[in-house]
This record gives C-alpha cells, structure tokens and sequence, in this order.
C-alpha cells in the first residue's frame, strides 16, 4: 500500500514538473504620462508584454482602479514567445486637476493569475489669467 502512494505522488510531482504554463512579463509595468492641461484631457499609452510561458497566454479580464480609464486588450490565445499589447485611456474629462496613479489589474492564465501595472500623471489646471483693474473715479 506504502508503495503505491509512494508511487502515485512521484507520479504527481513528475507530471507538474512538466506542465505548461503561461507567463506574461511587461516591457514596463508604469507610464508616466507627464503633465497635460486642460486641452489634452485625453491620454492614450500602451504596455507591450511577451509570453515567456510555454504554453499559449489568455488575458480573462482587465479591471481598472478608475472609471476614468478604459482599456483594450486581446481576446485570443498569445502563443509561446510571441508579444501583444494593452491599450490604455485615461479621460480627465470632469475630473479635478491633480497628480494621480491608477492601476490596471490583468487576469490570466499565467503564472502569476493577476498582474498589475500602473499609470500616472498630473492633471494640471486651468491657467488663471491676470486681469488689469481700472480704478474708476465717481
């Protein structure tokens, strides 16, 4: 009996030593996006990530931290050591100027099930403009 669980967990341990797994790994895992005004509201950038798993990549789900930020991303299999990219939105619209850092949180079938990655900027304001005052005698 010893020898047959013995065995069976040998048996385990040789085969998820050889399972595949998916791994994604980002070029950059922050984008600063700078400062911008109020004429520049809308921010666009991208991460670009390979697979360096050996199995093939699927993105489930990406849930950003701010309804300001919308996001597209491949919905089909990214095979062994092949790249993709995520595309990111950041919408200031209505929004108070600000420094700000929202992440984008990605689920996969990777190793690492969820990953984050991040952007950040600062919303400036509205320059005030100076204006002469005329004094006006009665």
């Amino acid at each position: 009996m010893k020898k047959s669980i013995l065995f069976a967990f040998a048996l385990m341990l040789a085969f998820s030593a050889t399972a595949q797994k998916a791994n994604i790994e980002f070029e950059k895992t922050t984008i600063d996006l700078g400062k911008f005004g109020p004429d520049s509201l809308i921010q666009k950038c991208h991460f670009v990530f390979r697979n360096t798993g050996d199995a093939n990549l699927y993105i489930h789900q990406i849930l950003t931290s701010c309804g300001c930020t919308t996001k597209e991303y491949p919905t089909y299999a990214i095979k062994p050591g092949a790249q993709d990219t995520i595309f990111v939105t950041y919408n200031g619209t209505n929004k108070a100027p600000k420094k700000f850092r929202t992440s984008i949180t990605i689920h996969s079938n990777a190793v690492h099930e969820m990953t984050k990655v991040y952007i950040k900027g600062e919303q400036l304001a509205r320059p005030i403009k100076e204006v002469e005052i005329i004094e006006v005698e009665e």
